[in-house]
């Protein structure tokens, strides 16, 4: 069944990095990060927002029955996924494509990516805060060859409905259908700080815009970067638990940024933060 779909100005950075409420947002202007909310939140947020500025919502990783958000590579109308024996906000019923074929958007996948594929030279700037960065990342600039790639990946209609049955928090007002392209997706700097060449889903919103989420660590980085140094060397400690990249297709441009999990300190009171590290890419408008 068709329903509104969201439109490219919905398809924001926001969405790819906010979809884990269960991640406490890592604070720009101290050392500490912010876990001022408690309880269990078992649900994604509003999966729309502003693609460069607005931080994820997040809860203190030491609460008791804390629960985490499922796939994420999930865009707006997904959600969360079973949880706890719960059901979905929104049921996805997905339906095998031709790459050629027509799709509800008015474009078929081989269209879509018709200009979008191949090698583009541009650049990683890693953050000037949180204050916790090591000094030897903090505003560093490394050139930068991202690469979308096509070959023969599934291609999917999906078609998303609303959960009746859903019985958690933030249910969505609408649950989108998307088109879903299997996609390789290569992100190498120059001196091979990266060096990734992974496998991701690319989900289409409009004939103009699309997203992809990209989980580098775990299992691990290919390039030669130390996750560990990312941060500096003191109390509490800032340990690196995740990486991903998360890209947004506007147009002809391309650019998103590089986001790190982080655990900080190591015991019961420790916390788990969620954000930003580097920007790449084409700016993309809100």
């Amino acid at each position: 069944m068709m329903k509104p779909i969201l439109s490219p100005m919905a398809l924001s950075l926001a969405v790819l990095f906010a979809c884990n409420p269960d991640k406490t947002p890592i604070d720009s202007t101290t050392d500490e990060p912010t876990t001022e909310s408690s309880g269990t939140d078992s649900t994604a947020g509003d999966p729309t927002g502003d693609p460069t500025g607005e931080e994820p919502v997040a809860t203190d990783s030491t609460t008791e029955g804390d629960s985490t958000t499922g796939d994420p590579t999930e865009g707006p109308g997904d959600t969360t996924g079973p949880v706890d024996g719960e059901s979905s906000a929104c049921i996805d019923t997905p339906s095998v494509l031709a790459v050629d074929a027509e799709t509800p958007l008015g474009i078929s996948a081989q269209a879509f990516l018709a200009d979008k594929l191949g090698p583009r030279s541009t650049l990683l700037t890693f953050s000037e805060e949180p204050l916790s960065l090591s000094d030897a990342w903090r505003g560093v600039t490394l050139p930068l060859t991202v690469e979308l790639r096509y070959e023969a990946g599934e291609v999917r209609w999906i078609d998303s409905e609303i959960n009746p049955e859903f019985g958690g928090e933030g249910i969505p007002s609408e649950c989108a259908d998307r088109l879903e392209i299997d996609v390789g997706f290569d992100f190498v700097t120059e001196g091979l700080e990266f060096d990734e060449h992974r496998d991701g889903v690319l989900q289409v919103f409009d004939a103009e815009s699309a997203q992809l989420r990209v989980e580098l660590l775990p299992p691990g980085l290919n390039g030669s970067l130390d996750p560990a140094s990312l941060y500096k060397d003191e109390d509490p400690q800032w340990v690196v638990t995740g990486i991903e990249i998360g890209a947004i297709l506007q147009g002809a441009a391309l650019g998103g940024e590089l986001l790190n999990e982080v655990k900080v300190g190591d015991d019961e009171s420790g916390s788990v933060g969620f954000g930003n590290v580097a920007s790449w890419g084409d700016p993309i408008d809100p």
